[in-house]
C-alpha cells in the first residue's frame, strides 16, 4: 500500500539564505493576493457590491448551491498561470522574476484549492495574505527533475538557495514528491518533505474495537482498557498551564510602544510562549493517537462540531448574551483539548494501518445506557457517575459514553447491511 507521508525538520539557513526565503515567501503572498483580487473583481461585477467587508459577508452567507454556481465563473490554475506571466511584465511586478516560478504557481494552486473548499462549505472565502501572520510565509518546491536533493545534514533547494543545513532527526524514506518551507511565529524556518512511501498493512487481532469519548476533564476515554491509564488519557492542558504567564507577558507587550525595539523583543517572548504551548499539545496528541491506533483495528469517535461548541456567548447590541465569562472559559478549555486535530490524526493513522475509523452522531451519548439503550438526563448522576434508571447498570460516565459510541456505530453497520 502506498501512502503520502511528510517528514518535518527544522532548517538552519544562513542569513543570506534566510533573506532569499523571506523574499520568495513575499513573492508568493503577492501572487496569492493578486489572484484573489482578480477573483474579487469578477464577483463585484456579478453582485454589484463594492465594499470589501460586505462582499465577504455576502460570500460566506451564500447557500451551497449558490457557491457552486458562482465558482463556475472563477478562473482555474492554468488560467492564473497565464496571468502570472503577464503580471511579471508589469513594471511594479518585475521583481517576481527573481522568485522560483514553480513556487509561485504552487501558491496559485493553493488559492484555487481554497476556493474549492469555500464552494464546498468547508471554510470561509480566502482572505488576503499578510507578512504579519507567520503561517502566510510558506513556499512549496515541486520535486521533479531532481530539483530537491537530500545530502546528509543538508538539503539542496533550487532558485540559488543551494545547500541549506537542517536537523536530520530521522531518515527520509520513499519517493520525494515536494518540499514545503514555512516560517513560524518565532522566526524559525521548517521544511516538510512529502514522500510516497510503500507500507505493509498491519495485522490486527479481530475484535480490537474501541469507542472514544472526548472531554475536558479527561481528554479521551476509551471503551477498552488497553491504552493510557486503563483507557483514560488525561491530556496536557498546555494552554491552561501557561495561561497566567501568557497574560502577564501580553500585558507587558500592551505597555510597549508599538513597533519599537522593546515591543519587538516582547512580541518575540509572547510568540515563543505560544509556540511552547503548541509544541506540548502536538507532542501529546501524536503520542496518544499513535498508541491508540497501534492497539486497535477499529476506532469510533463522536462527530463533534467544535466550531459550534466554542462560539462566543456575547450576543449582539440587541440580544445580550448570558453567562459570557463562564462560556468564554469553557471555550478556552474546549479549544485547548484539540479534539478536531485528535480525530484528524486518528483517521489518517488508521488508514495507514489498514484499520477502520468512523464517527457517529454525538447526540445523547452521555445520557444513553450502554446496556439497555435507555436515554434519560437523570441517568448521569454526577460528572463521573452513570446509573441507568431503567436497568440499574452503573459505570463511569465517560466509560459508558465511549461504549455507547461504539455500540451506535456497530448498529449503523448492521442496519446498512
Amino acid at each position: 500500500m502506498e501512502i503520502e507521508k511528510a517528514y518535518r525538520f527544522k532548517l538552519e539557513p544562513t542569513s543570506e539564505q534566510a533573506k532569499k526565503l523571506a523574499k520568495m515567501a513575499g513573492c508568493g503572498r503577492v501572487v496569492f493576493n493578486d489572484s484573489l483580487d482578480y477573483v474579487l473583481n469578477i464577483i463585484k461585477k456579478s453582485v454589484a457590491i463594492t465594499d470589501k467587508k460586505a462582499i465577504y459577508e455576502h460570500l460566506n452567507n451564500l447557500s451551497y448551491q449558490d457557491r457552486k454556481l458562482l465558482k463556475k465563473s472563477f478562473p482555474n490554475s492554468a488560467f492564473l498561470n497565464k496571468q502570472l506571466t503577464s503580471w511579471k511584465k508589469l513594471n511594479h511586478r518585475a521583481w517576481l522574476d527573481d522568485a522560483f516560478t514553480d513556487c509561485l504557481q504552487q501558491r496559485q494552486r493553493d488559492f484555487v484549492k481554497a476556493l474549492d473548499e469555500w464552494s464546498k462549505g468547508k471554510r470561509g472565502f480566502p482572505v488576503f495574505r499578510t507578512r504579519k501572520l507567520s503561517h502566510h510565509s510558506t513556499m512549496r518546491f515541486p520535486a521533479p527533475k531532481k530539483q530537491i536533493n537530500i545530502q546528509n545534514k543538508h538539503i539542496k533547494l533550487p532558485n540559488g538557495l543551494g545547500l541549506v543545513r537542517y536537523h536530520n532527526s530521522q531518515p527520509v524514506i520513499g519517493e520525494l514528491r515536494n518540499a514545503t518551507v514555512s516560517l513560524n511565529a518565532v522566526g524559525e524556518w521548517h521544511i516538510s518533505i512529502m514522500c510516497l512511501v510503500e507500507i505493509e498493512l498491519s495485522t490486527h487481532v479481530p475484535g480490537e474495537m474501541t469507542g472514544i469519548d472526548m472531554g475536558i476533564a479527561k481528554n479521551m476515554t476509551l471503551s477498552t482498557d488497553c491504552c493510557g491509564n486503563e483507557g483514560v488519557f488525561d491530556g496536557v492542558h498546555s494552554f491552561k498551564s501557561y495561561q497566567d504567564k501568557l497574560a502577564i507577558e501580553q500585558r507587558k507587550l500592551s505597555r510597549k510602544t508599538l513597533g519599537s525595539e522593546n515591543w519587538k523583543k516582547q512580541k518575540l517572548k509572547v510568540s515563543r510562549l505560544h509556540q511552547r504551548i503548541t509544541n506540548i499539545r502536538n507532542d501529546y496528541q501524536h503520542k496518544a493517537t499513535s498508541e491508540i491506533c497501534k492497539n486497535h483495528a477499529m476506532i469510533i469517535c463522536e462527530a463533534l462540531k467544535v466550531a459550534n461548541m466554542s462560539k462566543s456567548a456575547k450576543g449582539d447590541s440587541e440580544n445580550h448574551g448570558k453567562n459570557v465569562a463562564a462560556k468564554s472559559g469553557l471555550n478556552k478549555s474546549i479549544l485547548d483539548q484539540g479534539w478536531h486535530e485528535l480525530r484528524r490524526q486518528l483517521e489518517y493513522k488508521m488508514r495507514w494501518k489498514g484499520g477502520i475509523y468512523g464517527e457517529v452522531n454525538p447526540r445523547n451519548t452521555s445520557r444513553e445506557c450502554a446496556c439497555c439503550g435507555h436515554t434519560e438526563k437523570n441517568n448521569r448522576k454526577t460528572q463521573a457517575e452513570f446509573i441507568c434508571l431503567s436497568c440499574g447498570h452503573s459505570d463511569n460516565a465517560d466509560k459508558n459514553a465511549a461504549k455507547v459510541i461504539l455500540n451506535r456505530y456497530l448498529r449503523e453497520l448492521e442496519q446498512a447491511a
